[in-house]
């Protein structure tokens, strides 16, 4: 048995190891030997899958478990292990492992007996150009290659994951989680100023950030100690180019942060806070670029916030709307405008002693605010 091999291994080296403190270590014996590496070839047939699919090295000595996922409607039918039938198990274990092994997996249609039988998940790829872009049904733990594919006059700028992480290379391999998972490719338009480089950043030690990229490893690495440099727990960036894109790298590391707050400006007219403790789950990245122009009657103003590019944001955010010519404490009527000019109000608010007032945002429309 494998037990009693690895016991009785594990005396031997006991016994040799007394020998040689009792009677001295002979000059130039080798006392350690590199493992060998042994390989387990596993598949499946069709009706389900198995983990590590594929042949796969493991050091001489480990252990390697194998999990088996029927598909809907399947069930495990047998196992066969080195040529030998052990049944219809759903885990398989290679203890010590000293030679080479195969494991195959055959799957017949019906409802699964075992209850503990976990079920392939569904791994959805948005975005992607690829002809093969790794969608599809795969059991927990098995590895898979996602890939973005290229499009013409666009730059790949990462996934995002439904879970939040963050994976920046166009194709790369995950490992699949024990629920179903969605993979939001986003992309930046090439050539366009301020999208990738002529971001400026405060409250930060070290080097300038330039690029929402060196923004979001700023994010990933912040301390206290940094934030009580600039202002409390807001991290400031603003965008000198000609449009203002946030990427969704950036807000999904802020996700995990929370407390904090990540405030975007473009222009002089409004900047953007997205809060860290807010669920940001389903932001994939959004232009913001906007016009602003202002009319005076007299006493009586009228100042109008357009976006470039209409539509939903995927997350909840705030608008800082600067009103110069407004009194500390005044209150202002935020009206949202639609594509005939209609008004409807959407808001009250005062102007605070920055002279800006906070519109929440969940989509961007114009805003026409009077006061």
């Amino acid at each position: 048995m494998k037990i009693c091999g690895k016991a009785m291994r594990m005396a031997a080296f006991v016994l040799t190891l007394t020998v040689l403190l009792t009677l001295g270590m002979p000059s130039g014996v080798i006392t350690a030997q590199a493992r060998e590496i042994f390989h387990i070839t596993a598949k499946s047939a069709a009706g389900g899958g198995i983990t590590d699919e594929g042949r796969h090295g493991v050091k001489e000595g480990n252990d390697k478990t194998y999990h088996i996922y029927p598909d809907a409607g399947h069930r495990v039918n047998y196992v066969v292990v080195d040529g030998q039938n052990i049944g219809a198990v759903t885990e398989y274990t290679f203890e010590d492992v000293d030679r080479d092994h195969e494991i195959y997996v055959y799957f017949i249609s019906g409802s699964a007996s075992d209850q503990n039988v976990v079920s392939k998940k569904t791994l959805s790829v948005l975005g992607s150009f690829s002809l093969t872009s790794g969608a599809g049904a795969y059991a927990p733990d098995a590895k898979v290659t996602v890939d973005a594919g290229t499009m013409a006059g666009f730059s790949f700028a990462g996934w995002l994951a439904s879970d939040g992480k963050i994976y920046p290379s166009a194709k790369t391999t995950i490992t699949m989680p024990k629920y179903d998972l969605v993979l939001y490719a986003n992309w930046v338009a090439d050539g366009i100023p301020g999208v990738s480089n002529q971001i400026a950043t405060t409250n930060l030690k070290g080097d300038q950030a330039l690029g929402w990229k060196a923004v979001t490893e700023k994010l990933a690495t912040f301390t206290a100690a940094d934030l009580l440099e600039g202002s409390g727990s807001t991290m400031n960036v603003s965008t000198a180019g000609f449009n203002c894109y946030v990427d969704a790298s950036a807000i999904a590391v802020l996700n995990t942060r929370p407390g904090m707050a990540l405030n975007v400006s473009y222009g002089t007219d409004a900047s953007f806070t997205f809060f860290g403790d807010s669920n940001n789950a389903l932001f994939r990245g959004t232009e913001l670029s906007y016009t602003s122009t202002t009319k005076s009657t007299g006493a009586l103003h009228e100042k109008e916030i357009t976006f470039a590019e209409q539509g939903s944001i995927g997350t909840g955010i705030y608008a800082n709307v600067l009103l110069s010519e407004a009194a500390v404490g005044q209150t202002v009527n935020v009206y949202i405008v639609d594509a005939k000019g209609n008004e409807a109000l959407y808001l009250t608010t005062v102007v605070d002693a920055s002279n800006r007032i906070a519109v929440p945002l969940a989509a961007k429309v114009t805003l026409r605010i009077k006061y």
